[in-house]
């Protein structure tokens, strides 16, 4: 059997050329999907991380009538409450760079490091860098500053609400709860 996979690429270009359509990459798609709140397992889910701290309450049902596994954990973690959660920072940070990538360091005041960058780029949209990260819960809110080391430098960071873009399903989801 010939392979096709070349032809098709071709096919797909030119059908599309009247739109515009071009190639993009691996980073393009990651500063959709963080522009989205979108979560990538490894980064900002793991084994180290529950469901609520990843900010994936909406897809627990904890008062649903059937059993499932992990129930019982989940209730005792809701009722204890959270040390750290997943927030969305907006940072200080040009396209010329340093700009976040993941992993950094967290710091609050400069003086003390509180949590770190799961991921992060450069937002075109924003004209800045976004970054997902856990904080401890007390600190994180709508607002409240950080700083966010980059190549060894402090760059000034800010919590946000995310995510930085609706999607349809997010913007439907928003309406029914608006009409409740």
């Amino acid at each position: 059997a010939e392979y096709m996979g070349n032809k098709l690429y071709e096919a797909i270009l030119e059908a599309g050329s009247e739109y515009g359509i071009d190639d993009f990459g691996q980073y393009a798609i990651n500063v959709l999907r963080l522009e989205k709140g979108f979560r990538v397992w490894g980064l900002e889910m793991n084994l180290d991380k529950n469901p609520y701290e990843a900010g994936l309450d909406f897809f627990i049902k904890p008062n649903k009538p059937t059993e499932f596994i992990g129930k019982q954990a989940l209730h005792h973690i809701r009722h204890q409450g959270l040390p750290s959660r997943l927030f969305m920072l907006k940072v200080d940070s040009d396209q010329r760079g340093p700009e976040p990538e993941g992993n950094e360091s967290i710091w609050l005041d400069g003086t003390k490091i509180v949590g770190n960058t799961t991921s992060g780029a450069y937002s075109y949209q924003l004209e800045s860098g976004i970054a997902m990260a856990y904080l401890p819960t007390d600190i994180g809110r709508v607002g409240a500053g950080v700083q966010v080391e980059l190549q060894g430098e402090l760059r000034d960071a800010v919590v946000v609400p995310e995510p930085l873009f609706d999607t349809e399903p997010t913007r439907t989801r928003k309406a029914k709860k608006s009409k409740k």
